[in-house]
């Protein structure tokens, strides 16, 4: 779980448990149970509850979790490209959801290459027809993107 998760969990869990404490407080419902007592079982409820809706939204729908894309590494790119100019490259095989230029921390020059993200069938066309293609005078280098470490 990401911290802003964790703090959007602290936080309902607290809205809840206030008006949980307040709302039984107001009613006058249980009278001989310590409003500590109440106030404490509501916010181990909320987090129990609160931990299983994070986990199930977190899992089903942010972009890195989606199952069904393909990370593309472009190399030997011409350093004048830019990421439109790698998309339209890329638009013919299928939608193109992100591209990211890789520069130099320094002097924030392109390096030459970047990724792009697509579905995995458009990505495996887009490999098959592009690699060792010739784009503005330079062969590019197109397979499927790894890891860092693998």
């Amino acid at each position: 779980m990401s911290f802003s998760c964790f703090i959007q969990l602290l936080i309902v869990s607290a809205v809840f448990a206030l008006a949980g404490y307040y709302g039984v407080e107001v009613s006058g419902i249980m009278t001989a149970t310590p409003a500590g007592s109440i106030f404490a079982t509501g916010i181990m409820l909320d987090i129990i509850i609160g931990g299983l809706g994070v986990a199930l939204r977190s899992g089903s729908g942010s972009k890195s979790s989606t199952s069904g894309t393909s990370s593309i590494y472009v190399g030997n790119l011409p350093f004048n490209a830019g990421e439109n100019d790698v998309k339209n490259l890329f638009a013919p095989f299928g939608e193109v959801i992100e591209v990211r230029m890789v520069k130099d921390r320094r002097s924030r020059r392109p390096k030459g290459y970047g990724f792009v993200e697509m579905s995995a069938s458009d990505a495996k066309a887009a490999i098959k027809q592009l690699n060792g293609t010739d784009y503005a005078g330079r062969t590019l280098r197109i397979n499927e993107a790894t890891k860092k470490g693998e």
